[in-house]
């Protein structure tokens, strides 16, 4: 194993917008389905891992000894919440489950509860497969810790043992416009918020009363149909940005189900993260590095894949020109202060509590060629993301070893498992081209 270079990391670290965001988004989650945003990686190793051998790489790295000493420390209204090393806390253990009968993750697992300000923002389980055929290494963090990128990163370094240099563990601090500047552009990007989801949206959100359950599924597409989904992509209009067509697909399949209930009668919203991270680059680490296009999608494009995709890269080059993903950084980063029955308010009050019509994201190629973890060859690669209610649904895309996967998560009340199975017909004849 290469020798790892021991980081000089902070006692403190100050949220950014986007950390503060995820936060406001936590409790939000909690008060409607008592689910945490949690983000949950999952490693499938083709051999077995020992529990021991993984406790001796983690415990020796002063990494990941340092994230899981990390607790939230929430300021008083109009200050700043900070990561803090808690020196009383205690080590973090690394649990060990054993499955008898079935290969599938332990819903419990991918249903923590991390409460950031008691709990250590990151933990690993160790899950042994039946038979001695291999292990699931299950990462979990608290999103406001880090996004899906950062958490790829530091998950590559602690399996990998790659050496991360100490000023790319944490993002430095952006320098920053005059306060009335920042106002002017706070309040300029709130006007389009509130402009771009002034109509109805088209949602599968149904209320109920009672508490709705998470679910999961994966949709898997081989090493021979993933270039058939990219040059469909291409043909599409999507160009260098398979991802558009990815969303366009995705629109289209949620289309089909809600057309089946009722006639297709408002526009969609999706919110979509956008890496801010210079191209090419995998850190930092700690603070999410997120901000967010918006695209309305007209009615009439949903159940056109082409049509779509072309609406979205309009939308897309439109918001571009305007510089939305940088204001958008800079109202975020305004609205640290605020406290957060404030900021709650804000979140809710432009679509009355529904923000999407789902969400959708891809993770990138970061974890494409990573073949083995902690020594031993990997199997798959699978996100599990939060799932805010309402709208209750989320689409992850992402790539590893040549193949795209597709994970869904949703709550019962929002899609039922036929529809779920109509869904992931709909969405593969709509990638590989079926469907227009």
């Amino acid at each position: 194993m290469k020798q790892m270079t021991k980081p000089s990391l902070p006692h403190t670290v100050e949220l950014n917008g986007a950390d503060y965001f995820l936060l406001q988004l936590d409790r939000l989650m909690w008060s409607s389905s008592k689910q945490r945003n949690v983000c949950t990686f999952v490693i499938t190793l083709k051999q077995r891992l020992e529990l021991d051998v993984l406790n001796h790489s983690l415990l020796a790295n002063p990494a990941f000894l340092w994230v899981t000493s990390l607790r939230l420390k929430q300021g008083l209204p109009f200050t700043l919440s900070q990561w803090v090393v808690d020196k009383k806390a205690t080590r973090t253990e690394i649990k060990q489950h054993q499955l008898i009968e079935t290969a599938i993750v332990p819903e419990s697992l991918l249903a923590s509860a991390i409460t950031p300000k008691n709990q250590a923002p990151f933990k690993v389980d160790l899950v042994q497969l039946p038979d001695n055929t291999g292990s699931l290494l299950v990462f979990t963090w608290h999103h406001v810790l880090m996004d899906a990128h950062g958490g790829e990163s530091f998950i590559n370094h602690l399996g990998c043992s790659t050496n991360i240099n100490t000023s790319d563990w944490i993002a430095k601090q952006p320098d920053r416009q005059p306060l009335k500047e920042r106002a002017d552009i706070a309040q300029e990007m709130k006007r389009f918020l509130y402009d771009t989801s002034e109509l109805p949206l088209l949602s599968l959100h149904k209320k109920t009363t009672t508490q709705p359950k998470l679910h999961y599924r994966v949709l898997s597409f081989s090493k021979q149909q993933t270039p058939l989904i990219h040059q469909q992509a291409n043909e599409q209009g999507a160009g260098f940005l398979p991802s558009a067509f990815y969303l366009a697909c995705t629109t289209y399949a949620v289309a089909s189900i809600q057309q089946q209930r009722n006639a297709l009668d408002a526009d969609m919203l999706i919110p979509i993260p956008l890496d801010k991270r210079l191209r090419g680059a995998h850190t930092p680490i700690i603070g999410n590095q997120v901000t967010f296009l918006f695209y309305r999608l007209p009615k009439k494009v949903l159940l056109n894949t082409k049509d779509c995709t072309l609406e979205l890269m309009q939308q897309m080059k439109q918001l571009m020109r305007n510089n939305t993903p940088n204001h958008y950084v800079i109202m975020m980063d305004f609205l640290r202060r605020i406290p957060s029955i404030i900021y709650g308010r804000v979140l809710k009050a432009p679509t009355k509590g529904l923000m999407a019509s789902f969400f959708y994201s891809d993770t990138g190629d970061l974890f494409q060629n990573t073949d083995s973890l902690f020594n031993q060859p990997i199997k798959q690669a699978v996100h599990y993301p939060p799932n805010l209610y309402p709208p209750g649904i989320t689409f992850v895309f992402s790539r590893f070893q040549g193949t795209l996967q597709v994970t869904l998560a949703y709550m019962e009340s929002v899609i039922s498992e036929q529809e779920v199975e109509q869904l992931f017909n709909e969405l593969t004849q709509a990638l590989l081209g079926s469907q227009h």
